[in-house]
């Protein structure tokens, strides 16, 4: 079986489906140290934003914080 359709990255960016999503995520060493939070940036391929954030949410459920920017990738990140 091969493909007969293959959607590259490139045209992902072409047709606006990329995001960029920005997860606050908390890190701890041991229960009881001090909890430290670090920034992670996803590149989501989704149709819309809503889809991207909850895609990101999914896969990063303990997150702190989260933000999708307003607008899609418009290039190579």
């Amino acid at each position: 079986m091969s493909s007969e359709v293959i959607v590259g990255w490139n045209q992902h960016l072409k047709n606006g489906n990329v995001w960029k999503v920005q997860v606050e995520l908390p890190m701890q060493d041991t229960p009881g140290d001090d909890i430290y939070y670090y920034s992670v940036d996803l590149y989501v391929v989704a149709p819309n934003s809503n889809l991207a954030q909850y895609i990101a949410t999914t896969m990063y459920p303990e997150y702190d914080s989260i933000c999708v920017d307003d607008n899609p990738v418009s290039s190579a990140p």
